[in-house]
């Protein structure tokens, strides 16, 4: 019952120190002010569920399923953009990415890797909770 109750507050507690930091940091990086985005917020917690739970099942491919994914979703991004510039001149440009698409993809890569981070941390506190020093301090064993 205490690795329960325990890992539950440590989810908890990382995942909202997460939220304020991606927020923080989208902020800082883009210089505008958007506030918290919840849908943004939610995603990545189902994303960091979804590897944690899979890894935990001792299912790691799991992690190429989650890359092939997020990969897809980036190149949907990227042809909406070049359709929508596209549409604009009747010719065809060469497209070349500006500082804002390099911002963006350097955002999207580093919560990426941190969402992978945060999940594999995740695994390994449940797989690992007896052998960890905090952890046998705070439920006495």
């Amino acid at each position: 019952m205490c690795k329960t109750i325990t890992l539950i507050i440590l989810l908890i507690a990382s995942e909202i120190i997460l939220a304020f930091a991606f927020a923080a940091i989208s902020q800082i990086y883009y210089k505008e002010v958007k506030g918290i985005d919840w849908k943004s917020i939610f995603k990545g917690f189902f994303e960091r569920m979804f590897l944690a739970i899979c890894l935990i099942n001792n299912l790691p491919h799991a992690l190429t399923l989650f890359s092939a994914l997020k990969l897809a979703t980036r190149l949907k991004h990227d042809e909406t953009k070049k359709v929508e510039q596209a549409s604009v001149g009747t010719e065809e440009k060469q497209m070349t990415l500006t500082d804002a698409d390099n911002k963006y993809n350097d955002y999207y890569l580093l919560g990426n890797l941190t969402s992978v981070l945060v999940a594999i941390s995740y695994w390994y506190a449940y797989s690992n909770f007896p052998e960890l020093w905090l952890f046998k301090k705070i439920c006495g064993q």
